[in-house]
């Protein structure tokens, strides 16, 4: 069994953000995303201010406003390039991952970007991993199917489903670390996802 996703257009935060390729704003959106982590591992989320991240990314509030239009942006900047789950990379499959390989691919990364994802959950932003995965599932692959997954299924239901169980399952996993070995988790994605915990 395999997740097969049409084309799926999630609320992207990404495109409310710097997209183009001058090098100076770039580095500046870099050293913005580097500051702002480095703020949220010592502050609350809802407590970081423009003006702080300015001052710790050395940057002016103009040069912050025109690159991301608030910190919702910059977190999904971060996942976009430092945290984002690529199902054809991680499961290491070519296509849509089957049940099989997506438990062992998510479980490997969330072991890896756990701290990270620590972090969206102690500041109750995780629901921006959810947006992320949305993005990461519909481009998993450059050509869809013609039809709905198993004829009934509207793709966008199929990407908010298993993405909100991924996220659900990442939350549980920084909450009741380290007790959970990454094999232990690759079980529980797998029973799951096949409905194994019905029987």
């Amino acid at each position: 069994m395999s997740f097969n996703f049409h084309k799926y257009n999630s609320d992207n935060k990404e495109k409310d953000m710097y997209q183009g390729c001058n090098k100076t704003a770039l580095c500046s959106q870099k050293n913005i995303a580097e500051g702002f982590y480095e703020l949220l591992k010592e502050k609350e989320y809802s407590k970081i201010t423009a003006s702080e991240i300015c001052k710790k990314s050395g940057v002016s509030r103009q040069t912050f406003y025109s690159l991301f239009s608030s910190k919702e942006n910059i977190v999904a900047f971060i996942l976009s390039k430092e945290y984002a789950f690529n199902p054809n990379e991680e499961c290491k499959c070519c296509g849509y991952p089957t049940i099989k390989e997506l438990s062992k691919g998510f479980s490997s990364f969330i072991v890896q970007k756990g701290d990270f994802i620590d972090l969206l959950e102690k500041n109750n932003i995780i629901y921006l991993m959810q947006e992320s995965l949305c993005g990461s599932f519909s481009c998993c692959h450059d050509s869809y199917p013609e039809h709905y997954l198993n004829g009934s299924i509207p793709p966008d239901l199929a990407i908010e489903y298993v993405t909100s169980g991924l996220t659900a399952i990442a939350k549980y996993y920084v909450k009741n670390k380290p007790g959970i070995s990454c094999n232990q988790l690759e079980d529980i994605i797998y029973t799951l996802f096949s409905g194994k915990y019905l029987d």
